[in-house]
């Protein structure tokens, strides 16, 4: 499912260099995506920092940093998106560190994914810890472990 994807963008991305390099010339088109590229990247360093602050300000609140650590991950993909060459992307990467857009397509994210997440029946969680150095801990292994059921 993912390799059509990435073909049909990149023949989109090709074709709209093209018709941009036709309207307003090459080299004109090719400063244009290094502009974009590089407004993009400061735009990911500020939006970066301030979400890393936000989550160190959430964090000594004695919260989990759960939506920042998202945002994080929104603001990630916008970067590879502004890093890869062609309009369609830098828009889409744009729009991921724009933080008004940046809430719309974490909660598209989260509410595709809800049910998924949260409809396993049952969850299983086993640790088992290293044997110590002493002479009988062959015969003591401990298991730590959670289970639960819904």
């Amino acid at each position: 499912m993912i390799f059509p994807i990435f073909v049909i963008m990149t023949l989109l991305e090709i074709y709209v260099l093209v018709s941009v390099g036709e309207a307003i010339g090459g080299l004109s088109t090719v400063l244009l995506v290094v502009i974009t590229a590089l407004i993009g990247s400061t735009l990911l360093k500020q939006q970066g920092w301030s979400t890393m602050a936000k989550a160190q300000n959430t964090m000594a609140n004695g919260q989990t940093p759960a939506f920042e650590m998202l945002e994080g991950v929104v603001i990630l993909i916008s970067g590879v998106l502004l890093l890869t060459p062609g309009f369609i992307t830098d828009i889409v990467g744009l729009l991921g560190l724009v933080p008004f857009s940046r809430v719309y397509f974490i909660d598209r994210i989260l509410s595709k994914n809800t049910e998924k997440i949260f409809s396993q029946q049952n969850s299983i969680f086993i640790h088992k810890s290293k044997p110590s150095d002493k002479k009988d801990s062959g015969k003591n292994d401990t298991i730590d472990g959670e289970f639960w059921e819904d």
